[in-house]
Formats: C-alpha cells, structure tokens, sequence
C-alpha cells in the first residue's frame, strides 16, 4: 500500500486521493469534544492556539496506539509517548489516507502541558518533565518545547526506549548495593556498556594512609 512520503520541510507528499484531516479526525473530536475543547481554550488562553484538530489527531493516534490496556488518553509513559508520535499517528494518518502536521511534536507538548496544568494528567502516569523527553529528543525541540533551528544539535540524549519507572527502580537497586559494596554505580553501569571504569580518587591523611583503607570492604556495617 503507498504511503505519504517524508519531505525535507517535515510535510508530507501524497501517493493518493487525500481525506482533509478535520474530516479525518472528525470522529475522534466528537468522541473527545469536551476534553479537545478544554484542551484548546486552555491553549488559546496561554497563547498557543494549537488547532483543536491536531489535539483530535491525538486522540486518535493514542486510541489506535498499541499499548497497554491501562493506557489512556490521559494516561501516558515516556516510551508510549514516543511510540505515540512516531509509529501510531503516522501510521493511523496513513490508514486514513491524511497528513499529519510537521508540529506534532510540538501539538503533544501542548496536551501535556494541558493535562498537567488542569489535573487530568493521571497520577499514574510519568512524570511530565519525563514526557517531554521523546517530544524533544525525536522532535528536535527546546526546554520549552520549540522547534530548534535547523542544524541545531539536540539538547538532551535519547531516552526514548527506556521505560521511566522501571529504569529508575534498577537505577536504585544499583545505588544501593553500592553503597553496602563500596563500589562506584556509574562504574557498574560503565563495565553493562563495555567501557573501563574511571580511576577514583581518594583522600590520605597526613601520614598518607588512605583514609578509607580500614574500612570493611563489604560496606557499612548496621550501625551506620
């Protein structure tokens, strides 16, 4: 089946007879009016003004997304987000036979910020901070969520694959068997990569002893 095509200004060239996306997206925004409504005023009072049919687009992306069932449209995970924006709306806007805007990115950003702002962010759900991550990484957006000029190196590294939560739950595992072993974490995470751990420093007293050499080297004991 042909499919739009990817051109260098971000939109895109059609292969066949084209559906406009507000007739596209026509039924999501009614099944959603008064979330995408909200949604739009909300944008409009803090000068965005994003197209309540791109937040329909939304909708519609994130219903057609494959994902766990107890993801909704209020509901997301930093790698849902990046599925979201890079597999499901294209992929339903192909089905569809409709374009998606360049600013998608951008559209996401602003429903965020959106469900943050008013509390229909589910508490579930990451933390928005972590949400942004994939709008900026694979959008090529600023912190504020902005497009950033061509040519422009991202300002933040990729993080899009990796399920926040259960990366931050191993994160802290590691710290805390090395806090009991004595041992570097970032150097744990160093030899998981294949690279050499970095040499440490540590501080000797007058007589140029190490200060840490008499203790256990199996970590504090149950005391501390």
């Amino acid at each position: 089946m042909s499919v739009p095509v990817a051109t260098m200004d971000g939109m895109t060239t059609p292969k066949y007879p084209l559906t406009e996306l507000s007739d596209a997206v026509a039924p999501a925004r009614e099944r959603h009016r008064r979330l995408i409504d909200s949604a739009a005023a909300w944008s409009a009072s803090h000068g965005r003004h994003t197209d309540p049919d791109h937040f329909a687009l939304v909708c519609a992306g994130a219903e057609n997304a494959w994902r766990p069932p107890d993801q909704t449209l209020t509901r997301w995970t930093r790698t849902g987000t990046h599925h979201v924006v890079r597999c499901d709306i294209p992929n339903w806007c192909s089905m569809n036979s409709t374009l998606w805007p360049a600013s998608i990115c951008e559209v996401l950003w602003d429903w965020f910020d959106f469900l943050h702002a008013t509390g229909r962010l589910d508490s579930r759900s990451d933390p928005v901070a972590e949400l942004r991550k994939p709008l900026a990484c694979y959008g090529w957006l600023d912190q504020d969520g902005r497009r950033l000029p061509q040519g422009a190196e991202r300002q933040i590294p990729c993080e899009c694959f990796l399920p926040y939560r259960e990366t931050a739950e191993l994160l802290g595992e590691i710290v805390l068997r090395c806090e009991r072993s004595g041992e570097e974490p970032l150097d744990v995470l160093r030899r998981a990569a294949g690279h050499a751990p970095v040499p440490r420093w540590s501080p000797a007293g007058d007589d140029g002893a190490d200060l840490f050499g008499e203790l256990d080297p199996g970590g504090w004991s149950d005391g501390w």
